[in-house]
């Protein structure tokens, strides 16, 4: 089995990004290491992380792919996922593209995105997937011109 796979994830995040990072790994025989880095104002109360742990067993189910959930400290994201990437040995890190709305757009502004910091302290590579709307947008607009 060659080294897991890392994806960034946080709670209410599009399950096709986690998906896809799963079959990348089933393609190449390894495991998935979930990382989220929390980035909220106020420490999680531990709701997020079961939260997230839900989804993910959800998106994941059925997959065949090995998967653990990272809780990293707060902080910097991107050096967060390059210390979990290195304490984890991952062969490939993968993130969606930047959010949209207000926390994207001040995410890029504070610090350039997470997949492009990234790009610059990793020897690894670092895939960056398109993120898809929330699933509950998803479902809103689909039927908003009906």
């Amino acid at each position: 089995m060659i080294r897991p796979l890392l994806v960034g994830v946080h709670p209410g995040q599009h399950p096709d990004i986690v998906q896809r990072a799963a079959g990348f790994a089933h393609a190449l025989g390894t495991s998935l290491v979930c990382v989220w880095v929390d980035v909220g104002p106020v420490a999680d109360d531990s709701s997020g992380e079961r939260r997230l742990t839900t989804e993910l067993d959800r998106a994941l189910r059925g997959t065949g792919v090995a998967w653990s959930l990272v809780v990293a400290g707060d902080g910097d994201v991107a050096r967060q996922l390059d210390e979990a990437a290195v304490t984890h040995d991952a062969a490939i890190v993968v993130v969606g593209a930047h959010r949209s709305g207000a926390d994207g757009w001040r995410n890029e502004a504070l610090g350039g995105s997470v997949a492009g910091r990234l790009s610059h302290l990793q020897h690894r590579p670092v895939v960056v997937l398109p993120v898809l709307p929330p699933p509950s947008q998803e479902s809103t607009e689909d039927t908003a011109g009906d």
